[in-house]
């Protein structure tokens, strides 16, 4: 299944990328902590990104930096799996689907540079923002789902490849974790349902740890061969 090792340099990306990616999120005006406004509202969105312009520019610059990182350890991931069989292409499937999700949420990530710098004393300038704003929730909303069905993906083939153990359980879990984001994305943005939203965001947790965990194994010598059981 695999033809060499994940490259420490791309171990560590799988390590620090998707820690520091969560956090950042978690540090977004108008997001979890800072300012929260329901999923949907535009003037709230606008408004928390615009008195906190500051800390939506620094957020919105280290999120992509750090899904870069962790996007460059996945596809180290890809380069080592090779062959026929289902849990390979399952996996190289999910990187891809995660590379193209990811790359939404950096484009989103642009969008609110724009967003941050909104003057909301001008009528104009709000009607404008208001028209940014959807197009960065519709990058954000299908980049979500692209992402979701690609951990989803990348599990299966993970657990699949797995010898048994503790390995295969947390794939299993993240699997399952994945499929209730899928669904409640799907959910929540068709509605609109504010809770499924929020459901679907706080699998974004065990997702981070996920691949951290895999990363701290790589990093520590285990190839894919030996870390899939082959």
């Amino acid at each position: 299944m695999g033809t060499g090792n994940v490259h420490k340099l791309e171990a560590l990306g799988l390590i620090v990328g998707p820690v520091l990616a969560l956090l950042f999120f978690l540090l977004e005006p108008g997001g979890i902590l800072i300012d929260p406004v329901e999923p949907g509202d535009a003037v709230g969105g606008i408004t928390a990104l615009a008195s906190n312009s500051a800390l939506a520019h620094a957020s919105s610059l280290l999120v992509p930096l750090s899904l870069l990182l962790m996007l460059f350890g996945l596809v180290g991931i890809s380069r080592v799996t090779s062959g026929e069989q289902m849990s390979g292409g399952l996996s190289r499937l999910g990187i891809l689907c995660m590379t193209i999700g990811g790359a939404g949420w950096i484009l989103s990530a642009g969008l609110t540079h724009v967003l941050a710098e909104t003057v909301m004393e001008s009528d104009l300038a709000l009607q404008q923002a208001i028209a940014v704003y959807r197009v960065d929730s519709g990058l954000t909303i299908i980049s979500s789902m692209v992402v979701s069905a690609g951990v989803l993906a990348f599990s299966l083939g993970v657990s699949a490849m797995s010898p048994g153990g503790v390995g295969r359980t947390v794939a299993l879990v993240v699997s399952a974790v994945s499929a209730i984001a899928l669904i409640t994305l799907i959910i929540g943005h068709t509605g609109p349902n504010p809770d499924m939203i929020r459901v679907a965001r706080a699998c974004y947790f065990p997702w981070a740890a996920w691949i951290a965990y895999l990363g701290v194994r790589f990093l520590k010598g285990s190839d894919l061969p030996q870390t899939a059981g082959n």
